[in-house]
């Protein structure tokens, strides 16, 4: 028998493709189309690491399973080949960029198709090729004709060691999120993309695209849309506007705080604290907008001497100057509401300033009669250990039932804090006790009474007290208390995470970790609105002050226009002309690409400018309206504004007369399956989509969105639980791995490491059990291979082949491994391959390959199945198998339901993580029949009678949880 050697079968199956050009998709397909890319590579390292493998890998087995289901498949690759880390990798090794990246992808071209992943590489792009950027250049041009793309000056992030600005989207934790460097801010004249314009699309269009929910959570919350309105107050300077969210909360306004960049901070500061201004201002100027937001910075700031006019009530309030505002966000202004902003509450306390409650928060239903009374909630704490003692009332699901804190009704001549001292007496027995805090919240709602079975409306009133001692008297419960509750000292944070009751939680959060309320809930102290919910009011005060014209109901957003402009060489040229009479001027078309000329020093200056703009001969230049003498953009684009349109060319990647042939286009878009990384959900996502969605708006493309589906993969990281990373020394490469075990070995582990969406730990260990599996499809395949064919119903032995029990596992793995490819569960795909060949090991024992023809077609399907995942070896055996053509040319195997009438599975049964029984169920079974018929078992029963099923966790023919 032959022995398994992927080092002489890869390189063998990849020559054949390659020549048959097997892979090659049509121009206009004639059947239904599958338009499937992986986000294409940044070659800026020498190569690949194993984690890279992934979704390449899972592409292609998508790739390989439309093409078997009779659908022209368009997958190809291409190389995002400008930008920072491409540049700062060529400065690193002191290698010009155009030589350093050309390599650079010759490697990574040479480890794709040694992974034989299945590209057109007809299609191949690159995006430092002039043949390309030249249309990246034609599109910026057509954005600036539109009134898309425009220049203006103001304050960026800008990075000190790449030496050059980043958009909002590339800064994380106020670092650079390329070299990982601290931000700070220059002011600058920079070239922006107006995706502004399309906030309101990219927010409302994600509910028709099939994608992760977490992605579209992601994006969601980066647009930050919001529902408010833009408030003036009054002032000496002139009106003052704030955004805010929450119009409802303006009576609980009680300062006025502006960014120190603010325009009117001069104007509005007195001859008394100009001073004390002046410094400040110029010492918050001095930090990076990310210390000066960070959460436990303690807070600073200094009055102006002036005041504003609070337009709900006429009151003058303080205007302060702070540094936890800036100036690129909203209006560079904020009314502050302490009782219901954290920030703000913080720097009233700091600077003693008032504290307005506007909003209490409410529980609880009226049942019955109702009576009004004073009640207070106590928070115990022993400041030994700092734990807190927390009631509990047993099950959540009961009308009283939860975490919650000592409390009860003020009894007539009672003070609050008496009342909480009686309350802490009766319900614990503690008597030794000291007040702490009284909460300078509000809260009210209907709580039971034991009298008369009645209800109250309780107007709360919050209190912090610590024991002194832990001398105890005799509690004295009410009868409807008595056996009700257990008290138990608790970690502060877990009580928090306990508590169920809204109010409780309210005062609870700001009594222990002063954290104020910012929540829905009733007016209070605010004149006419009082008892109103505050949505309702927030929306009255509004129309209100539309009236008085001090106000304007307004969508307000988080997300920036997008910075395109880079002060480095290796990018796209941006294609602008800039003349003293005419003003910037696109180039045009007949003199496009504008091409980036290869110059010694690319270095970036740090002044502000491109290394471009020391270059005469690329500077000076005619404009294209007067013909008189102007100067070239000197800054380059985002590598972004590249990838934001690449899936567009794959269609027609040779043609030159246009950005791409609109038949082709017409054809093949929008992509069908696009597979990625999350992290990319913020950046070329959103710019992938504006552009898109620009491009339609100016009728150069029919479609809206680019990428129908969108699939995203776990990193793989590390064996050491770290992301892979040079500077860790903990990469692995494919190389070494295909060297040693092959590359069809690399591709099944990656996909059964664990659930392709969820980051998997690499092992040296696991992936040889990988090997082993593949060795044994080889050793299989070998021995059917050495038989005779039969025909059909005689036999080579004496030995009676199991029709029934082979029909069955063959049946089992076509519909298991479908369906999980379907579902991108590749690592449950792999699973059942690797048990049907378990199930065919087991036949071969008993009947010695009794029927070598029968045996050979259900081992055929096996390697159908297998040939995404393991293509070398799938199509390697198919050949031994005395097949010409290749296994990629033929269908995929359709379940043999009747097969499969007879068959069953074990599906273990648990009740919240704990397993209570087992049933024999038939294969496929749904969650709703496998959830009937475990509420049916006796010791299902046990544990869940009287308990409603909150949740089930099903996986199909394997294990059923009921959460209860």
């Amino acid at each position: 028998m032959k022995r398994y050697d992927p080092q002489q079968i890869e390189p063998k199956w990849q020559a054949v493709w390659a020549t048959a050009d097997l892979w090659a998709a049509p121009d206009k397909p004639k059947q239904n189309k599958a338009y499937i890319i992986p986000m294409f590579p940044y070659p800026s390292a020498d190569g690949l690491h194993v984690g890279h493998a992934r979704p390449y890998t899972a592409a292609d087995i998508w790739s390989h399973f439309e093409r078997y289901h009779g659908k022209a498949v368009l997958h190809a690759t291409g190389w995002d080949a400008f930008g920072l880390p491409a540049e700062n990798a060529a400065i690193k090794k002191k290698v010009h960029p155009t030589k350093n990246t050309a390599a650079n992808i010759e490697n990574y071209r040479r480890q794709l198709k040694s992974l034989g992943i299945s590209y057109d590489w007809n299609r191949e792009v690159n995006t430092s090729d002039p043949a390309y950027y030249k249309w990246t250049q034609w599109i910026f041009a057509q954005l600036f004709k539109a009134g898309l793309a425009y220049r203006a000056s103001g304050w960026q992030w800008w990075c000190p060691k790449d030496k050059t600005v980043l958009a909002n989207e590339q800064v994380v934790d106020g670092k650079c999120e390329r070299c990982d460097s601290e931000v700070t801010k220059k002011e600058l004249t920079q070239w922006y993309f107006k995706v502004t314009e399309y906030a309101d699309e990219l927010i409302d269009s994600l509910d028709d695209l099939d994608w992760p929910e977490s992605i579209k959570t992601m994006q969601r919350n980066w647009i930050g849309r919001s529902e408010g309105a833009e408030v003036r107050f009054a002032t000496d300077a002139g009106d003052l506007t704030v955004y805010t969210t929450r119009p409802d909360t303006l009576f609980g306004a009680t300062y006025m705080v502006l960014a120190p960049e603010h325009e009117l901070v001069e104007k509005l500061t007195t001859k008394a604290q100009a001073t004390a201004v002046t410094e400040y201002v110029a010492q918050a100027k001095r930090e990076s907008e990310i210390s000066r937001t960070a959460t436990d910075k303690e807070k600073t700031g200094v009055f102006t001497g002036s005041y504003a006019v609070n337009p709900v009530n006429q009151e003058k309030i303080p205007i302060w100057i702070a540094d936890y505002v800036l100036a690129s966000y909203g209006t560079g202004a904020i009314m502050a509401v302490p009782a219901h902003d954290q920030r703000d509450y913080e720097f009233a306390q700091k600077f003693d300033l008032p504290i307005t409650p506007v909003i209490e928060p409410t529980a609880g239903e009226p049942q019955g009669d109702e009576v009004e009374k004073d009640a207070v909630i106590v928070a115990l704490r022993n400041p030994k250990d700092g734990k807190i003692l927390a009631l509990d009332w047993g099950p959540p699901q009961d009308r009283w039932g939860g975490t919650l804190l000592i409390g009860g009704g003020v009894e007539r001549g009672e003070n609050p804090v008496k009342a909480a001292v009686r309350e802490i007496a009766e319900e614990t027995g503690y008597v030794d006790v000291k007040l702490v805090k009284q909460s300078t919240a509000k809260g009210h709602g209907y709580f039971f009474s034991n009298v008369k079975n009645q209800n109250y409306l309780a107007h709360c009133t919050g209190l912090l007290f610590e024991l002194v001692s832990e001398k105890k008297g005799t509690t004295k419960l009410d009868k409807g208390e008595q056996g009700k509750f257990t008290p138990a000292w608790i970690d502060p944070r877990k009580v928090s995470s306990l508590i169920n009751d809204s109010i409780h939680a309210t005062f609870y959060r700001q009594l222990v970790f002063d954290e104020c309320y910012s929540g829905e809930g009733v007016m209070i102290n605010s004149g006419k609105y009082d008892g109103l919910p505050s949505d309702q009011a927030r929306e009255k005060i509004v129309a209100e002050l539309e009236k008085k014209k001090v106000a304007k109901a307004q969508t307000g957003y988080k997300l920036r226009d997008w910075l395109i402009s880079r002060q480095r060489y290796w990018g796209t040229p941006i294609p602008i002309v800039h003349c003293e009479k005419c003003g910037p001027q696109a180039v045009p078309e007949k003199d496009l690409p504008v091409e980036l000329p290869e110059i010694e020093d690319y270095l970036p200056t740090g002044d502000g400018r491109s290394p471009l703009a020391k270059v005469k001969s690329f500077v000076e230049t005619k404009c294209p309206k007067c013909g008189g003498p102007a100067e070239r953009e000197t800054d380059t684009m985002d590598t972004f504004a590249d990838s934001s349109w690449y899936f567009l060319r794959y269609p027609n990647p040779r043609e030159s007369k246009a950005a791409w042939s609109q038949a082709n286009v017409k054809a093949w878009l929008p992509v069908d399956t696009y597979v990625g990384g999350a992290d990319h959900a913020v950046l070329h996502l959103i710019y992938a989509r504006f552009w898109t969605m620009a491009l339609a708006d100016l009728k150069l493309i029919d479609f809206r969105e680019p990428f129908r589906s969108l699939r995203h993969h776990g990193m793989i990281q590390a064996a050491d639980g770290r992301k892979m990373s040079k500077s860790l020394g903990n990469v692995v490469s494919p190389d070494e791995i295909i060297e040693a075990l092959g590359a069809d070995t690399l591709r099944v582990y990656e996909m059964f490491i664990g659930p392709y969406d969820q980051a998997a730990d690499w092992s040296d260990r696991t992936i040889e059990g990988t090997h082993r599996f593949l060795k044994r499809v080889w050793a299989f395949g070998q021995e059917l291979a050495k038989e005779p064919p039969q025909a059909s119903g005689t036999s080579s032995t004496s030995a009676a082949i199991d029709q029934a029990a082979l029909n069955r596992a063959t049946a089992r793995a076509v519909k298991n491994v479908t369906r999980s490819i379907e579902r991108f569960r590749f690592n449950t795909a792999v699973s059942a391959l690797m048990e049907a060949l378990n199930e065919f090991t087991e036949l071969k024992e008993a009947d010695g390959f009794a029927l070598p023809a029968e045996w050979k077609t259900h081992f055929e399907r096996f390697l159908v199945l297998l040939s995404p995942f393991a293509p070398h070896l799938a199509e390697e055996l198919w050949h031994e198998l005395g097949n010409s053509e290749s296994i990629f040319k033929q269908s995929w195997p359709e379940v043999d339901e009747s097969a499969l009438a007879t068959d069953t599975a074990t599906v273990v049964v648990q009740v919240n993580g704990k397993v209570r029984t087992s049933l024999q169920l038939p294969v496929g079974v749904s969650e709703a029949e496998a959830q009937k018929a475990a509420l049916a078992e006796a010791n299902v029963k046990k544990f869940t009678d009287g308990k409603p099923v909150k949740k089930t966790i099903y996986v199909p023919d394997k294990i059923l949880n009921l959460v209860v």
